[in-house]
């Protein structure tokens, strides 16, 4: 594996061709909506203070991964035809402008930047999985590893294995002052530090200095981005510290599931208010586990653990309280239950920052389960025998993912405990046929297999994809694709046929590389942010309605305003904070005949799940079924009808808020359509050029699960 510190042996593409790709006119999807969309979270600002526009992100991207496969050939003593990269990585390139394949928002944004080369390959990746499982002989590790992984982006699922199998010991002795390094690694080091002194025996205790990290507002460089300030790295500090503490003196002072779950949540919290745009975390118990499947009944937990009533979840670190609840005289009553200057009252709600699932059984009884997801939504479904014993669930079983322990956050992969795995966005609806699709495959293959011959600055991570090199090659825009081409004509060719030629690429290619066959190579991810950009639907997904307004909130300092008011958007002052956030009016209308999510039943989303399932992924599918209130007491029915058909599966109630700005506003199409033409071109071509982001807020998604 090429070890960070390695520096490419570049590939660069022909200098006409870039110009030729230059000059040709983006065919954006969701018109404004997706060329928005991209200024605002992949594009990059280059040498000269202009941002990129999509073809130099295209060009950064293709040229990036093929530095990788040329870096790795040479390396390894393969030989290298420059004459054909040329000819793939050109034709790659226009099939990524054409949005037919789409590296994952990861990789838009760091794929081709001297960050990975100097720093590994973990940037690239958009998922990760670490059990707790061995916390008596690793203590903090597996902390760490999933702050580290955070903040590089990566959506990181852990398990509670660990409760009971460790005790929390109060330190004791003079204590030991650690002064935090500015810096990843120094947020991390200070994060195992605190653990341990708890759960390693004789350890003195452990303070802070946290004077060497940047205030709040200066730029982030490398990565990209603002520092957040010391405040939120030292709020969740104050947090842990508080929950080893409790449970040391406790009558028990064995860790539960509880404190493992709270711990990791909270470390989501700093990230998230660390300026990481967004941390995705899933937690992974038993079903037979009471009190993490009640963690968040605010009606049952302490307030002071973070199980907040959705209302107070909203006041506590959150800009949008008023869109749940205008009685803003109700701030003060929440407020009385805190110190305003404790962890509590800064980090309130923390335990709302994982989706909270359960490793379910085939043929279990799922009443109890049932019940709670009607209320909450939760838990979600991994069926881990499933995950470990076949690959497609079409063929027979292999076992060859018997070391699988879970999954990522939205449980499209599974994953071995510290593994990371690159996925890989595909659109079969934008391919004028199946020919047209199996040659764009190869590319998203290339680039997801590239990516595995990156090492990361985690040996334990690299350990598992060198023996893995597990991808997962995803299709956006499925429901599209349906009614494109029909469901059968869908599934025969572009999803069962397709897979097989995945298969035959990953023999011809993993020879010539000198690697393993991927353990794994396909599933079905929800694409988030990328799928707008593309202008395709997410995933599996059906869309919210046939026309709406899709509302987005900007900082009201962004230069982005100036460029959409000019445009004649209709933007007004977020009423959640109307000094500091505006809120802009985007118009979405889909083809005639689109389904939405409300004209569907659970039954058509899981037998969906299931067909994807059979003839497509051999990782799992990752969806969403939304479910009508009246469909409340079918969810144990089908889960039993469709737990041997499927490897992981989470429900969400359809409600209809009816708060102003909401994310997505249904309109009439005539109306939507009229707004829509009163709309001119977006002109970001001047967009950076005092130097200045796009927006603050500039640190890459890590494609978080559709809701």
């Amino acid at each position: 594996m090429l070890a960070p510190g390695k520096y490419p042996i570049t590939f660069a593409l022909r200098n006409h061709f870039k110009e030729e790709l230059r000059s040709k006119p983006v065919n954006w999807g969701y018109g404004g909506l997706s060329e928005f969309t991209y200024y605002r979270t992949y594009s990059r600002m280059k040498p000269d203070g202009h941002m990129e526009t999509w073809a130099d992100c295209v060009l950064r991207v293709v040229e990036g991964f093929f530095s990788i496969l040329k870096t790795h050939s040479v390396a390894s003593y393969i030989t290298w035809n420059e004459k054909k990269a040329h000819k793939l990585a050109e034709e790659a390139a226009e099939r990524l402008f054409a949005f037919k394949w789409m590296p994952p928002g990861r990789g838009l944004w760091m794929m081709g930047t001297p960050f990975i080369w100097e720093k590994g390959g973990a940037a690239l990746n958009n998922c990760a999985f670490v059990s707790t499982q061995d916390i008596d002989a690793e203590l903090s590790k597996s902390f760490a590893f999933l702050m580290d992984m955070s903040m590089v982006g990566v959506g990181v699922g852990f398990d509670t294995k660990g409760a009971d199998k460790i005790a929390s010991i109060e330190p004791e002795g003079s204590p030991e002052l650690i002064y935090i390094e500015d810096s990843r690694e120094g947020w991390v080091e200070a994060l195992s530090c605190l653990i341990d002194s708890y759960l390693e025996e004789g350890s003195a205790p452990v303070e802070f200095n946290y004077n060497s990290i940047r205030p709040y507002g200066e730029p982030i460089m490398g990565f990209g981005g603002v520092a957040s300030g010391p405040e939120p790295l030292k709020h969740g500090l104050e947090g842990i510290r508080d929950i080893l503490t409790k449970r040391a003196k406790s009558d028990n002072p064995l860790l539960s599931s509880v404190d493992i779950t709270d711990i990791m949540n909270i470390i989501g919290k700093i990230v998230v208010a660390g300026n990481v745009r967004r941390t995705a975390e899933i937690a992974f118990s038993e079903p037979d586990d009471i009190a993490f499947m009640e963690m968040k009944n605010w009606e049952t937990a302490s307030v002071e653990t973070g199980a907040t009533a959705p209302e107070e979840l909203k006041l506590l670190n959150s800009q949008d309280y008023d869109l749940y609840n205008n009685d803003f005289d109700s701030r003060s009553e929440i407020a009385k239950k805190y110190s305003e200057n404790s962890w509590a009252y800064k980090f309130g709600g923390w335990r709302w920052a994982s989706n909270n699932s359960i490793f379910a059984r085939v043929g279990m009884d799922y009443t109890e389960a049932a019940n709670s997801i009607a209320i909450s939504g939760e838990p979600g479904f991994a069926w881990l025998d499933n995950m470990q014993q076949y690959s497609r669930m079409k063929d027979p079983a292999d076992w060859k993912d018997r070391r699988v322990a879970g999954g990522n956050p939205c449980l499209e992969q599974s994953l071995e405990t510290y593994e990371l795995c690159c996925l890989v966005e595909t659109f079969p609806s934008k391919h004028d046929d199946y020919w047209d699709y199996q040659r764009t495959l190869k590319f998203a293959y290339l680039y997801a297999k590239a990516v595995t011959l990156m090492a990361t600055h985690w040996q334990d991570t690299n350990d598992v994809i060198k023996r893995n090199r597990r991808i997962g090659c995803s299709q956006s825009g499925i429901q599209e694709a349906i009614l494109k081409f029909g469901r059968r004509k869908y599934l025969d060719e572009y999803c069962d046929r397709a897979y097989t030629y995945i298969q035959y690429i990953d023999q011809k290619y993993s020879e010539w590389m000198g690697v393993p066959l991927s353990r794994k190579t396909t599933s079905v991810k929800p694409s988030g942010t990328v799928s707008l950009v593309a202008g395709s639907l997410p995933g599996i997904h059906y869309a919210e309605n046939e026309s709406y307004y899709r509302t987005v909130r900007l900082s009201a300092i962004s230069p982005m305003i100036d460029i959409l008011k000019d445009a004649g958007y209709r933007i007004e002052p977020a009423v959640s904070d109307p000094v500091r956030t505006v809120v802009v009016y985007f118009p979405v209308v889909h083809p005639e005949g689109t389904i939405s999510k409300h004209d569907v039943s659970i039954w058509e989303q899981f037998a969906n799940a299931a067909d994807m399932q059979y003839y497509w992924a051999d990782n799992q599918v990752s969806i969403t079924i939304t479910f009508k209130p009246a469909e409340a007491d079918q969810i144990g029915r089908a889960l039993s009808c469709f737990d041997s058909r499927l490897k992981g599966v989470s429900l969400l109630p359809i409600s209809d808020h009816g708060y102003a700005q909401a994310p997505y506003i249904t309109m009439d199409r005539t109306e939507i359509e009229t707004y829509a033409s009163t709309l001119k071109p977006l002109n970001f071509n001047l967009l950076g050029e005092e130097g200045e982001n796009a927006d603050a807020n500039k640190f890459c998604d890590s494609d978080g699960c559709e809701i």
